[in-house]
C-alpha cells in the first residue's frame, strides 16, 4: 500500500523556468484570515494568563507588547516571503540544509541556559530559539529531496537517505536537550513521506524499529526526562514532583466549564500554580477562562488553517510546493496534538508550544515565516497569467 505523489511535471526551478507572474487576487484568503485571527487570538491569552501574573514586573502590558511587535515582525516576514517564488528555497536547498545546521550548532556553542536546556541565543537583549525555524527549513531540505524523487519512493533507500539528512538536525536538537521539538522533526519526516508516496510498510518499519530500539533509548534520556515522559500515566503518583504541572493544569480546564470563567477571571495562572500558563500551558488557561466554548473556537480556527493549508498543497504547480505544503500542516497538526494533549493529560509533557497561541517570538515568526512560504505556492498555483 502507499499514497502515490500527485500526478504533477517535475519541481520548477527559477533558475530554467519562466516565473509565474505575481498575483495578489491568488493570495488564499482562508489561509490569511486564518492567520490573522489566531495571531489575534493569541495575544488576547496572552493578555489573559499574564495581566494578573505574579511573575510580571512593571508594565502589566509588556507581554501583550512584546506578542504584538512580534506579531507585527511575523506578519511581514510572511508578506516578503509571499513575494518571492518559493522555488528558489528548493534550488539553494544545500545551502539551507547547511545553514540549519550552523544555526542549530551556534545554540549549542553560544545558547543561554534555561530551565535545563540550552536552547535560546541572546542578541541584543532578544532571545531566539534558532530550533523553531530549522523546523520550517528542513521541511525544504526534505521536500527538496523527496521531490525528486517521487518515482523512487517505494525503494527503502530513498526512505533511508531522508533520513541521513534529517538525522544531525534532531541530534543538534535533542543535545540542547529539546526532545519535544526532536519529536516534532520526525513527525514532520513521516508525514512528508507519507505525502510523497512512501509505501505503508516501510512507514510502520520504521516504527516497528523505533519501538524495538526503546529500551536503548530510554537508557539516553535524563532522569528528569523519563520522569516527564510517563509522569501523563499518573500524575497523582508524584504530586508534588514530576505530576504536579498535569495536575494543576488538569484542574485548571476542568474548572473552566462551557463557557469558562470570564477573561483574566482564573485563579490557577494569577495565583502562581499553573506554570509556564503563557507557553506551555496556554491551553489549560484558555480553557479555565473561555471553557468549552472558547476550546472550540480555537480549534475552529486551526481546522480552517489546516484545511486551507492543505488545499494549497494540493494545487500547488510542483510535488515540491505540494510536499512544502504537507510537511508545515504535518508540523502544525502535531504540535497542536501534543500541546493540548498534554494539557489533559493524554501526552507527555515535551514543552512543545502551541501554535499562534503559546507566547514567543520565534516560534510565532517561524511559523509566519512557514505560511509565507504557502501563500508563495497559492500565488504561483497553475492558472491564467496577467502582465
Amino acid at each position: 500500500m502507499s499514497v502515490k505523489a500527485l500526478e504533477m511535471r517535475r519541481s520548477a526551478s527559477p533558475l530554467h523556468d519562466r516565473p509565474h507572474a505575481r498575483r495578489l487576487d491568488q493570495v488564499d484568503p482562508y489561509l490569511l484570515i486564518a492567520t490573522l485571527l489566531l495571531i489575534g487570538y493569541g495575544l488576547v491569552m496572552t493578555y489573559a494568563v499574564t495581566v494578573e501574573s505574579r511573575t510580571l514586573t512593571g508594565d502589566p502590558m509588556q507581554f501583550v507588547i512584546r506578542g504584538a511587535i512580534w506579531a507585527v515582525i511575523g506578519l511581514a516576514v510572511m508578506a516578503t516571503v509571499a513575494m518571492f517564488d518559493y522555488a528558489w528555497l528548493g534550488t539553494f536547498a544545500p545551502l539551507v540544509y547547511l545553514f540549519t545546521l550552523g544555526l542549530l550548532g551556534v545554540v549549542l556553542a553560544i545558547g543561554t541556559s534555561s530551565l535545563g536546556a540550552q536552547r535560546s541565543v541572546n542578541f541584543g537583549g532578544l532571545s531566539f530559539q534558532f530550533s523553531e525555524v530549522a523546523k520550517v527549513l528542513m521541511i525544504v531540505v526534505l521536500a527538496k529531496f523527496f521531490a525528486d524523487r517521487t518515482d523512487k519512493m517505494g525503494s527503502p533507500v530513498t526512505i533511508l537517505g531522508g533520513l541521513v539528512f534529517l538525522g544531525p538536525a534532531v541530534f543538534l536538537v535533542y543535545r540542547q536537550p529539546d526532545l519535544g521539538t526532536s519529536l516534532v522533526f520526525v513527525a514532520i519526516f513521516f508525514g512528508m513521506a507519507f505525502m510523497a508516496g512512501a509505501r505503508l510498510w516501510q512507514l510502520v518499519g520504521l516504527v516497528a524499529m523505533a519501538v524495538a530500539a526503546l529500551p536503548v533509548i530510554w537508557s539516553v534520556l535524563k532522569p528528569y526526562q523519563q520522569a516527564r515522559l510517563t509522569a501523563f500515566m499518573d500524575p497523582y503518583a508524584d504530586p508534588q514532583g514530576a505530576g504536579w504541572n498535569i495536575i494543576q493544569s488538569l484542574i485548571a480546564v476542568g474548572s473552566g466549564g462551557p463557557t469558562g470563567k470570564g477573561l483574566t477571571a482564573g485563579t490557577q495562572s494569577p495565583l502562581g500554580y499553573l506554570p509556564i500558563a503563557e507557553s506551555d500551558f496556554v491551553f489549560a488557561g484558555l480553557a479555565e477562562d473561555l471553557g468549552f466554548m472558547g476550546a472550540v473556537i480555537l480549534f475552529a480556527l486551526y481546522i480552517l488553517l489546516l484545511v486551507a493549508a492543505l488545499r494549497v498543497a494540493f494545487r500547488a504547480r510542483d510535488p515540491f510546493g505540494m510536499l512544502l505544503g504537507a510537511g508545515i500542516a504535518t508540523m502544525l497538526v502535531f504540535q497542536i496534538l501534543v500541546n493540548v494533549g498534554m494539557a489533559i493529560s493524554l501526552m507527555p509533557v515535551t514543552g512543545i508550544p502551541l501554535p499562534f497561541i503559546s507566547h514567543g517570538g520565534s516560534s510565532l515568526v517561524s511559523i509566519c515565516f512557514a505560511l509565507g512560504v504557502l501563500q508563495s505556492v497559492a500565488i504561483r498555483r497553475p492558472g491564467p497569467e496577467i502582465g
